[in-house]
């Protein structure tokens, strides 16, 4: 792969580094940089589906590599490294994730949603298709379960898992989504919405979102109303969409209730 292409901040986000392991050990020749090392990891899976290094010895880089794949994704020339974009995003989640890298899949998720990067669609597929598969979809759920919790990390989270539209996933953080999607605000509250919207049929979710109709923030109730819609001939949806309909003003959500109850 060439070398003189690749951009990017080739310095290490970790706490104080161990002792360098040789590149020579990875057959790499002595002057090889973290761009070599990433190539070589990038060649191992689109051959193998491994990363022909122990990624254990290069723990110290997970932030460089990870940051070497954010450059080369965003360049105007992804496609001329022999490799298309989405194969770069599948292959750099892969390492992440086979390396235990939780707090590199964290920036890795909420660097790529910079919108003057432009990366996040091939990001977010790549997201997509792995937690499809049964030897990372586990760890995916757990590292964005985790990421849903956080203070700093939640946000991110919330706006792949809206809009990937995955029902097993929105069903093992059922939890967790119904909280924010009833007790928080914005936009965040809006994706949860969103999200639950997918098993709009589980009668927890339909209950919390009957309680939703009557947010005080119209965007939340308009979010709620447009879910329970998917409902239809539902008792207890019709019943509370009547009982709306006596305090609505916000003429959109009438029109929405409206179908409800009828």
């Amino acid at each position: 792969m060439p070398k003189e292409a690749f951009g990017g901040d080739d310095s290490s986000g970790s706490a104080p580094e161990k002792k360098r392991i040789g590149l020579s050990r990875f057959g790499l020749t002595p002057d090889a940089n973290i761009r070599d090392v990433f190539w070589k990891i990038m060649g191992a899976y689109a051959a193998t589906k491994k990363p022909g290094l122990e990624l254990s010895t290069l723990a110290n880089d997970r932030f460089a590599l990870m940051r070497v794949a954010i450059s080369v994704l965003s360049s105007q020339h992804c496609e001329r490294y022999g490799l298309a974009p989405k194969f770069i995003a599948i292959y750099t989640l892969m390492m992440i994730l086979d390396g235990g890298w939780n707090d590199v899949f964290s920036e890795y998720l909420e660097t790529a949603c910079e919108r003057k990067l432009g990366i996040k669609k091939e990001v977010a597929s790549a997201l997509k298709k792995l937690l499809a598969q049964e030897k990372y979809g586990k760890a995916i759920g757990e590292s964005l379960s985790a990421m849903v919790r956080g203070r700093d990390t939640g946000e991110v989270a919330l706006e792949y898992i809206a809009n990937m539209e995955i029902s097993n996933l929105v069903l093992a953080l059922k939890k967790e989504l119904m909280i924010i999607a009833r007790g928080d605000i914005g936009q965040n509250q809006l994706n949860a919405i969103k999200a639950i919207a997918l098993i709009r049929e589980d009668e927890e979710i339909r209950k919390s979102l009957i309680i939703l109709l009557s947010h005080w923030d119209a965007q939340a109730r308009f979010a709620a109303a447009e879910a329970l819609l998917g409902i239809p001939d539902n008792p207890d949806v019709k019943a509370a969409a009547a009982k709306r309909l006596e305090s609505e003003r916000d003429e959109e959500i009438i029109k929405l209730l409206k179908r409800m109850a009828s």
